[in-house]
Order: structure tokens, then sequence, then C-alpha cells
């Protein structure tokens, strides 16, 4: 409840409908008359917005809820289901115990029920001594729940209490009438309770008792939902319902208001399919900072000026509505229902006045597509609601089903591509919500599908039916729940800061004698004010100096924000004030997108742009710059705040991972430099924001955190990947931040040691650079495709393991394969397309040819092996008969592996096809097409690579100059905040030594390489396009950005990035800037096949486990060792798919003789001389037994297939050591076909015959079946034959199961 609601007449409110239009453009309107447009659909998009009184925190009245989570750990949750229960308690009372509007208590029941006791610091031990066991008591836990209801904790009165339920059986300790009277009672317990109570349920598993949980959901003052899934659903489905229930409830603030909407004439609101006159709607209260407080961003940092501002506080609402007049505006009544907080029960009503409308119409391809999925998004839940309904009621459900099948078809008429203006980024979006929605169409389908078999009203169907209902309740209760978490605790944090910088003195002495130099360069272009002017204005002490950026921010920013992208690094300096003016001022007249761009990834989508800097470049972010310890001391208080605007447009959406953003935007700045823009403007920003770094590691106590992860990074492969690494731009930011004595800790303080562990660091990190690269290109590509390209980096174009051998014909090797490796990558196009043999294994061999012949005397002799071998002939005098069927079983084995043996394939196989010995590899032989692929390659991984390869060398030249000059800070301090010319000349420097040795190696090159071997190159333009930095232009600077002017198009400003010519920079380049004296051709080749062998992040964890992902800085060994096992790798996949070929041809040539053996006794022999288990051969047996298509009689066809099915023959063990197999439904039909009825239920008794009882527990408690040691399982048919009496029959006329043991298996 909002205070100052009673006083309030009205609420303004204003209007939006988006309608879709297929001619027109998009237009908006403003008016009391028609829509001057042409046709559009009658059913449109209502958006409404109500302006409440402005708030203080302490006037917003947030629920405090009181949380009972009831846990099933009877024995039948054992394994996976009890161990994801664990896994979702931790995750919820670990978030519980920093959410102070929940109160969470666990119970846990079985045949007793307790309250978990546990506190914020051992609840995670408490967890793990729990266990499962016991039968499902719900009276139990009913019990316990009404001990612990309550209407205050901790002195505070709860709003509402929310109860979660899981089980996965029935009540098997309480009888029908137990249970009733304890479900009334509960359901007493609870309405008289006086405030909200909401019951939820999660079902788990087939056997749960629905209409009992569903009911359940009922008995609290407010109806909950009802979550369902079952083991087929995967590993992880309990634990994600779970999950998603408790992020739904603590998203849930209590800042929601009802809005009652009616509307007049012919027009209708959309409802559950119906239309409406009037229907309630849910609103959400959302509160924003004050407008005369530095915008609506609700910055945290504006509490640094007045903490208890009133804030802006909004009630939005959304629904659909059908209008009979499509261009006319609907006549609507609207009221606010508030609950009172005196009377949770009543409600007061407030009149809503609409002061606005507009009419948004929907043209173009991209805007339709989403409207499109609107739609079938809102379609399909609307019919799985009614599904469920219709399931429950048994109603008739052909009409739903003609709605399912227009709803499929609908789906599948979707255009997503062949439009102009999609992008891949947006297609792939809206592929993956298509594919959410179809999942949800297909549950329905097989829904549907059960009904028509008559299951319609099985537990599965109506739990799967109510479990869709409420899936789309939870699409982003995540993100909220997050950031609700941070606000919360952020909150205090601005608070603090404030009070920090009000005692914040500032040191007026040095401010004053700050140079002239110092102060045009600390000098922001908005608001005309130097340094001077904002540390010494004493009415604004929250502002600050810093620098714009253009970014753009991916949703999964939230878990790891160096995962924001820098478009444009401006070389504007600009002060905090002025920077959230021009925020604010950008979002009234254009909207959040336009202003900061959200959250999204697209690139072809405008980027958000809040103002321009002097050279035309977009800003729509900031940071600070550290200028002067009074100004530090500003910018340290504010540090937070400011980094959770940057990464989450929320400053008090702070996390501390995102300090890790600072160091990642330095080293995105150091590796923009180049000899065409490293100018004196753009080093002193660098040196500025350097400083700030520097300034953030030494007083927010990170230098041992930062230490350790760029000390992992050199010493082990196993820090290297993207989980300890997120950013490879970070680890240089890192780097140049730390003090100079853990520097020295870390690369030696002499010269000579830190340039050898330098060097070997930039090639780690060089390697990871290009492996991360491979990942980003080949992220979805199939391993044969990745296989081809290794083939022939490795091998050359026709020269490969498994490539056609009609173009066989060994190249010559190269006699200088560097310089041609270096020229090639420095002319290959950059949009270079690669085409690579697919490694297909199966292409490299020719199946082995089998003769197959059914033999007399093989068959005695088979008979007489497989009775000596199970103790059947023990007669003396048949030993020689004995040793001459030995004889001849042995020459039959021998002729098999003859026939598939590989030295008698040279008459069906070329010499190509034959797989080459593992040590057949020239790691030095070097080919043309060899190189030529190779450049190819590494062009599409340096398209792909994020970090860019070539912000390389900038990286290497200005960590050397860091590193080995080792200046101090104080420099800085002395120089009026800003970098002696004595730093941006040696770093000018440092980089034109890194430049020059790279273009030293491609004039040389070019030089030793035969004009005439470059035919096959396509020529590359000397010039490419860069990522650039924007910056002041002046004598000695390259302006980074162009952008045209305010009036180029009209009103509005967009954006255009110039083409900026800098030097082209190749992988060979840099590592030989690295280290002249590799051997690059060999180096890089073994780097490339590592990127593309590793490209993804578990296997590059696993190989650096296992000590394969290796480094190549020094000597050629490594580099042998991973070209060695890459060629091993192809050749082993060619020879296991010949072994492969050459096992099914002896199965083949055995099954044959098994299908004409004349007696039981042959086979036999037949079979244990081929399988000893149940594999793929096995089968293949079983599906010629049981073709249709075979035209002659199988002799002993019964006996064959009962030893097949029991394992045994004549009480011997002959198959899988005497295990039955029971085949499937479907399989024992195909088997009753072809033996015949009685055979078949002869055999099919004798195997429910081999029943071991199992061993229940030595208590004789029953399970929760009712079985128990003294009453044990036993399946009704097989108590039929035995003539036992009959277990009572369940649904579908199925016994109660129970554990049951076929041969040594357990099945349940």
């Amino acid at each position: 409840m909002i205070r100052g609601l009673q006083d309030m007449g009205t609420l303004k409110v204003s209007a939006v409908i988006e309608a879709i239009n297929a001619e027109k453009t998009a237009e908006q309107y403003t008016g009391e008359n028609k829509l001057d447009s042409s046709s559009i659909g009658r059913e449109q998009y209502l958006k409404l917005t109500a302006q409440l009184p402005d708030t203080t925190e302490e006037d917003v009245h947030l629920i405090n809820t009181h949380l009972i989570l009831v846990a099933d750990s009877s024995g039948s949750m054992a394994g996976n289901p009890w161990n994801q229960v664990l896994s979702s308690l931790e995750y919820i009372i670990g978030e519980s115990v920093g959410n102070g509007q929940i109160h969470l208590d666990v119970i846990i029941y079985d045949t007793k029920a307790k309250v978990l006791q546990y506190t914020q610091h051992n609840y995670a031990i408490q967890l793990s001594r729990l266990k499962s066991g016991g039968m499902t008591n719900f009276a139990e836990a009913f019990s316990r729940v009404s001990g612990l209801l309550k209407n205050q904790i901790d002195d505070k009165p709860v709003d509402q209490t929310v109860i979660m339920f899981m089980t996965d059986g029935e009540d098997t300790v309480s009888s029908k009438d137990q249970l009733s009277r304890g479900i009334s009672t509960f359901r007493g317990n609870l309405q008289s309770l006086g405030h909200d109570v909401i019951v939820h349920a999660v079902g788990f598993s087939r056997s749960h008792d629905y209409k009992f949980l569903s009911n359940l959901c009922t008995a609290g003052t407010t109806e909950g939902m009802f979550r369902y899934c079952e083991p087929s659903d995967g590993k992880g489905a309990l634990k994600r319902k779970l999950e998603e229930l408790f992020d739904f409830i603590s998203c849930v603030d209590g800042r929601q208001a009802d809005i009652q909407l009616t509307i007049g004439g012919a027009d209708k609101l959309v409802g559950v399919d119906e239309l409406l006159q009037t229907t309630v709607i849910k609103g959400q209260i959302i509160t924003k900072e004050p407008e005369d407080k530095k915008d609506k961003i609700g910055d945290a940092m504006a509490a640094a000026a007045n903490v208890n501002h009133c804030a802006q506080t909004f009630v939005q609402a959304e629904t659909w509505v059908y209008l009979e007049d499509p261009h006319s505006i609907p006549h609507m009544g609207i009221k606010a229902l508030f609950k009172m907080p005196q009377d949770k029960e009543q409600k007061m009503a407030v009149l809503c006045e609409i002061v606005s409308f507009q009419r948004q119409i929907v043209t173009e391809p991209v805007d339709k597509i989403r409207w499109s999925l609107r739609i079938l998004s809102r379609n399909t839940d609307v019919l799985a609601s009614k599904f469920a309904q219709t399931l429950q009621q048994k109603g008739d459900i052909a009409k739903l089903e003609k709605r399912l099948h227009r709803l499929q078809g609908r789906i599948a008429n979707t255009q997503v591509f062949g439009n102009k203006g999609i992008t891949k980024e947006f297609r792939n979006a809206v592929l993956e919500q298509i594919k959410e929605i179809q999942t949800k169409v297909d549950i329905m389908h097989g829904m549907m599908a059960e009904y028509k078999r008559g299951q319609g009203q099985s537990v599965a169907v109506l739990a799967r039916a109510n479990d869709l209902r409420y899936a789309a309740e939870f699409s982003k209760s995540r993100r909220h729940r997050v950031m609700n978490i941070r606000v919360s605790r952020n909150v205090d944090q601005a608070k603090i800061a404030q009070k920090q910088l009000s005692t914040l003195k500032v040191d007026q002495d040095y401010v004053k004698s700050l140079s002239q130099d110092a102060l045009q360069f600390y000098f922001c272009v908005l608001s005309q004010n130097d340094i001077k002017d904002i540390l010494l204005d004493q009415e604004d002490i929250s502002d600050m100096m810093g620098f714009g950026l253009a970014v753009r921010r991916p949703e999964h920013v939230l878990d790891e924000p160096t995962a924001i992208r820098v478009w444009c690094i401006s070389g504007t300096l600009v002060s905090r004030t002025a920077m959230m003016d021009a925020w604010e001022h950008k979002i009234t007249v254009d909207g959040h997108l336009s202003t900061h761009g959200g959250f999204n990834m697209d690139h072809d989508s405008p980027l958000g742009v809040t103002t321009v800097g002097q050279g035309r470049e977009p800003i729509n972010a900031w940071l600070p710059l550290y200028v002067c310890q009074s100004h530090w001391e500003r910018v340290k208080a504010l540090l937070k705040p400011t980094l959770g605007y940057f990464c989450m447009l929320d400053p008090h959406g702070y996390d501390y991972k995102q300090m890790d953003v600072m160091f990642y935007i330095l080293g995105s700045m150091i590796g923009q430099l180049n000899p065409e823009t490293a100018g004196e403007h753009q080093l002193k920003i660098l040196f500025a924001f350097h400083r700030t770094c520097a300034a953030t590691v030494k007083d927010f106590d990170l230098t041992d955190q930062v230490k350790e992860i760029v000390h992992k990074f050199i010493s082990s492969a196993e820090g290297r990947t993207k989980d300890i690494v997120s950013n490879l731009f970070t680890l240089i930011g890192y780097i140049v931040s730390l003090p100079t004595v853990t520097v020295e800790e870390i690369f030696g303080a002499s010269s000579e040691i830190r340039a050898t562990r330098l060097q070997q660091f930039w090639m780690t990190f060089t390697c990871e650079c290009l492996r991360r690269a491979a990942g980003n290109a080949y992220r979805e590509t199939n391993d044969n495709v990745i296989n081809g390209i290794l083939d022939q980096i490795l091998h050359g174009v026709g020269q490969g393991i498994l490539q056609d051998s009609n173009i066989k014909v060994k190249e010559p090797p190269l006699t200088k394969p560097k310089a041609m490796l270096v020229t090639k990558c420095h002319n290959v196009k950059s949009d270079v397309s690669i085409d690579s043999h697919v490694f297909d294994p199966k292409d490299t061999v020719t199946p082995p040819t089998v003769i197959y012949s059914h033999s007399v005397k093989v068959d005695k002799a088979m008979d007489i092996w497989a009775q000596a071998q199970c103790g059947i002939i023990k007669n003396k005098n048949r030993a020689e008969q004995v040793a001459q069927a030995n004889k001849v079983v042995r020459q039959w084995l021998d002729e098999g592996v003859e026939m598939v043996s590989p030295c008698d394939m040279s008459s069906t196989a070329t010499e190509s096809q034959q797989p080459p010995p593992l040590d057949e590899f020239e790691p030095d032989y070097i080919s043309h097409s060899m190189v030529y692929t190779l450049a190819k390659v590494l062009q599409k991984l340096q398209n792909n690579a994020y970090s860019d390869i070539a912000c390389i060398p900038g990286c290497i030249a200005f960590v050397e100059f860091w590193l080995s000059e080792q200046p101090g800070f104080a420099e800085l301090d002395s120089n009026s905040g800003m970098a002696p010319v004595s730093w941006t000349d040696r770093v000018k420097a440092a980089i034109a030594r890194v430049y020059s040795c790279m273009d030293e190696l491609v004039v040389s090159s070019r030089d030793e390489v035969d004009p005439d071997t470059l035919v096959c190159v396509e020529d590359l333009p000397p010039s490419t396009t860069t990522p650039t930095t924007a910056s002041t232009k002046s004598e000695d600077d390259v302006a980074y950005s162009d952008y045209d002017s305010d009036d180029s198009h009209g009103s509005e400003r967009h954006a255009r990035r110039r083409i900026t010519h800098g030097p082209r920079i190749t992988l060979p380049m840099v590592v030989h800037a690295v280290n002249p004296l590799v051997d690059l051709t060999l180096c890089v080749r073994a780097m490339t096949c590592q990127a593309l062998v590793l490209h993804s992040n578990s296997k590059a964890r696993a190989a650096a486990k296992g000590g394969q992902l290796r480094d190549f800085h020094s000597g050629t060994e490594n580099a042998v060792t991973t070209l060695q096992e890459a060629h091993n790798d192809l050749v082993k996949q060619s020879t296991s798919v010949l072994q492969r070929l050459i096992d099914f041809a002896l199965w083949q040539r055995a099954n044959y003789c098994m299908l004409e053996a004349t007696t039981p006794w042959a086979f036999v022999g037949y079979l244990m001389n081929t399988y000893k288990e149940r594999g793929e051969g096995f089968h293949e047996l079983v599906n010629i037994l049981t073709s249709k298509d075979r035209v002659n009689p199988i002799p002993c066809m019964v006996d064959k297939v009962r030893i097949l099915l029991i394992g045994k023959h004549e009480e011997c063990v002959v198959l899988a050591n005497g295990n039955t197999w029971m085949p499937e439904r479907k399989m024992a039909r195909e088997f009753e076909k072809v033996i015949g009825e009685a055979a078949w239920t002869s055999i099919e008794l004798q195997l429910n015959s081999c029943v071991q009882i199992h061993v229940y527990r030595e208590s004789d408690i029953p399970n929760r079946h009712g079985h128990c040691n003294s009453n044990p399982y036993i399946p009704n048919k097989l108590r039929k034959a035995l003539g036992m009496p009959l277990l009572p029959e369940c649904a579908k006329g199925s016994a109660k199961k129970g554990p049951l043991r076929i041969g040594n298996k357990l099945t349940r």
C-alpha cells in the first residue's frame, strides 16, 4: 500500500495501444479523431501506466513473507531426486538468509516430520546430514506446518504465508478418512490465520496423488500453483521446478495492484478463451528516482545529494483488447485496487483518468515477427489453461484438438527467414522463442495422444496440463530476484557513501595550484566546467570528472560483467553531473533504449546514444578518472554505484564481479594502441584511467586476488580457461595495475628473468586468444568438419588420412615455409571461406567381405564342443571326438579372421585407404596447400577473436614499457594529474619497436617468396576496418570516429563509424613479435591445431587437467607433440572404424551359421564363440530372428529364442552369465508371432519364474507399496501360475508395483 492514496481523488493514466498495419509505416497518434491509416487489426495490445503519489522508501510497505517449504524425504526419493531436493534447499536457504522480506522454515517429512534447525553459517552442513527413507505421511507434515503458522515473526507482522509442498507419492501411512480429516483441519488453520495464505505444490513422478495436491493448492485464502515433473524430464528437472517456484515467490514483494478495466460499446477485453466487458488484470508497482534528482534511472549516486528524496511511483499493466472499429479510441473505465494495510481482506478502489492516448502501428518486418510471437505465446498459454480445465472436467477435447493443429500451423508458418533487416542474432532469438512455444505445444500433443489412448484422467496427463498453465510465470524471475537482492543490499551502501562524501575535505591549495594545461585537459565539454570548478563546488559534492564510452550489454552481463562489448572509447571528458543530465534529457525525450541500448547484443540494431563527443563519437556510458587525491576520494565513495549503473543500468545493481570491468576497459584501451592511434590526448586519458585502476587495486584490497589470477594464468594451464578469466583484456588491466613489488614477485626483478617470463606470458596469452576465437567460430560445427580442416593443415589437400585418393599426389615441400606463411596470412581476404573435406572415418576404409556358408561338419563340431564346454560330455572315451571338434571350431574361427584381415584388403582397397601407422607423420613437411589452408583458417579465427589478436601488439608494447621503466604515479601527482611527455614518448617508442619488428618480418618474407606461388591467394587491400578509439583532434592525433552533424538526418542523430586505415596484423606477426627465434611455421600450426581440437571450454578444461593444453614459448617439443597427437587421433578414428567393420562382418557370419544350425547345442556353440554379453551383434541376430522377410524356416526356432532370452540351455550358462533378458512389449509380440502363442507363453512363464526375492529392511516395516520380507512383491502373472492370491489392481488393471529382480538385475 502506498501512503497518500486515500487523499488522491483520481490517478492520471497514460495509455498506449499497439496495432499491426501491413501497409503504413510506423506512426503514433494522439487526439480524439480516428486514425487516418489503412486497415489495421482489431486485436490490439493495451499498455497502461498510472502515476501514484510521490513516495519515499518509508512510504512503500513491502510484504513480509513467511515461507514454509515442506519436502518429502521418504525412501522412494532416494538417489538423484533427493540429491536434487538437497541442492534446491541449499540454494533456497542461501538466497533467503539475505532477504529481509522472507522468513524461511523447512520441514522434512517421511513417516515423521521435523523442522530443519539451521543458521546462516551451518545450513549446508545440516542439509548434508539429511537422508531419505521411511514412508510418506502427509498428516504428520500438516501438523508440523500448523505448528509454525504465526502472524508475527521477529517483531514484524507477517503479511502473507506461502507454503511449498513437494512429494513424489501417495500417503502410505494414513487412511483416507484420516487424511480427509487432516486436510480439513489444515485448511481451517490456514483460513483462520488472519492474512493471505497461499499453498503451492510440486508433484514428482507419475505415482503422486494429483487430485490431492491440486486440492491442496486451494487450501489457502488464495489459490496456489501446481508444478509437475517426472524423471524422464531430465536429471535436474525437480531442482529446476523448486528453484523456479522460489524465484517467483521471492520476486513478489507486495508491490502489486489490481487494475479493474471496463470497456464500453461493442469493444471487448480479451480474457482466457472469452471476450469480456469487464476484467481485473495484475499491475506491477515500480519506483523510479525523481526527475529533479538526476534523471529517472534511480541513480544511487543521487543519494549523495539527498538520501530521503521522494521517488516517482507508477502502476503498469498490459492486456489485449478487441476493437469493433480498429481505428477508434476505446471508451474505458479504470479503477486501481490496492490492499489496505489495516485490513488485508478489503481493497481500496481509486478512480483513474486517461490523460494521454497513443496508438503505435507495427509495420517493420522485425516488429511484425515480435508481434506474431507475442500472439503465439499468448494463444499457447490460453490453450494450455483451457486444455487443463477440459481434462479435469472430462470435457470434449475435439475443439481443442482443432485449435492445437491451427496453432501448430501458425508456428510452422512464422516467417523467420527471407525478411530484410533480420539479423542472425535476432533470428536466433526468434528461433529460441519458437522452440519454447513448440515445447509447450509438443506437451499438449503428447497429452492429447495419451487422452485418446484412454489415459485422459491419468495422473501424468492432469499434472502435466496443470504445470503447463504456470510455465509462463517464471520466464524472468531469476533476473528480477537477483536484482532485488542486490538493491536491498546496496541501498545501505549508498547511505554510507553519502556520509563519506559529506565528511570529505578538498585540498584547496592543491586544486588551486593545478596547471593551466591540466585545467584545459580535465574540462567537461557539456557543462563547460574544469576540474577546479568541480572540486570547489560545495553545492554538488558528488560531481567528478570522467570519460565517455559507447557499449553494448548482453543479457548475461548479470552473471559476467566483462561480457560487455566496447563499441567506442571516447576521447571526450565529461563530468558525472553533466552525464546524468544528458541521461535524464535523452530518456525523457526518446526513452531508455534510445539512450543506453538496454540489454541487446544485436550489432545491426541501432546503438543507444545519450550524447556525442567532440569528434561526434557516440557516448552512452561513463567511468570516472583519478585526477588527484581529493578527486579520488569522491570517486572511491561512488565507484560501486557507478559500476552498478555501467553494467546493469541500475546503480543499486552493483556486484563485486563488476570491479573487473575497470581492468577490462583499461585492457581494451591499451589494446587499441598502434602507431596511427597513439596520440598525446589518447595516452593522457589512458594514463589517467591507468592511475584509477591502480588506486582501485590498492584501496579496495584487490592485490592478492589479482595476483593469484595472473600467477595461475602464467604457471598453470588450468588457470587460463574462460571460467577463470572471462575476458583476456581484463588480464592486461590486472598486470599494469598491480604494485611494483607484486609485479616483481610474478615476473621477476631482473630484466632477464622478466623478459623470459613475459615472453612465456604473451605466447600463452596468444594461444588462449586463438583458442577462444576457435570456440566462437566453430561453436556449433560438427567435429567431422573440424577434423577435415585439421587433416588439411596436417597433411595438405589430397594428402590426408581420408581424402580422395584420386588426387593423392604428394606436393613438393616448401623451401621457405615461414616466408610463405607470413605472406599468405597477410594477403588472404578477410571474408575468406574454407573449402575442406568433411572428415568421415567411414570413408577411409572399405568394409571387409565375408563369405556366408553353412557346414554340417562345423555344426556337429560346434554341438560336441558346446556340450564339452558345459560339462555335458564327461565320458573319457569321447576325448578324441572332443579334440577333433575343437580343431574344427578353431579352424572355423581362423577362417573368419582371415576373411576380414587387413592384409587381405589389398584386393578391395587401395593403399591410400589403409590408415598409416601412428608414427608415420612428418611435422617438418610443409606443402603449399597446407600453408594456404592454415592462412584461411587463421583469418577466420581472427574474424571471430575477442579479445582481438590485432590488439596484442599494443598490449605487448605498453606492458613492456610499464614493467621495464617502472615509473611511479608520483610523477602524475606532481604534474597536476597528467602524464609527463616523457611517458607518452616512451610508449610511442615501444609501440614503434613492436610494429617495426613485425613490419620487417612481412617485408623480408615478401622478398623471399616467388610471386608466381601466390596465384591462388586473393589479395587483400592494404588497409582494413578495425574498431577504434575516439580522441580530441590535435596536430599529432588521428580522430578515431567521425559522425554526422546534428541536422544531417533531421532532428535524429545517427552514429556512423568512420573507416580507419590501420596496419594489418596477423598471428604469425604477433608470434614473431613475442619470440623472433621460435620456429614460426611449426609453432603457428601447432597453436592452430590445438585451438581447433580444444575449441570448447569443456574440452580445454579437461585437457588442462590432463596436461594436453600446452605452451609453445620455447623449443619445438610441445609443438611437435601437439601435431603428432592430432595426427594420431585422426588415425585412431580411422582404425576404430575399420575394427568395428571387422567385428560387424564376423557377427554377420556367425549369425548366419546360428540361424542355420540344426541342433540347439550347435547353436549354443556358435553363440558362445561369438558373444559373451547381449551387445550390438546379439541384437542384430534377434532382429533377423523376428524378421518378416525371411522365407525359409529357422531350425529349432523355439529353442533358439529360449536360449537367447534365458541365457541358459539345459541349466548350463551359455550367455551373459546366465542372466535373463525380458524383452519390451513390442519385441515380445514379435517373438510371439514367429514362434506361436503357446511356445511364447511357456518361455514368458519361465522368464517370470527367474525371480530372486528382494531383501527388504531388517525391521520388516513395509515400504510405501506395502511390501516387506514377510510380504514380498511377486507379480500377478507369476502368482496366478503358482496358485498364489493376487495383488489388488490399480488403475488400468495393473498391480501395484514394487522392486523385482530378474536374473541379477533389480527393476521396479
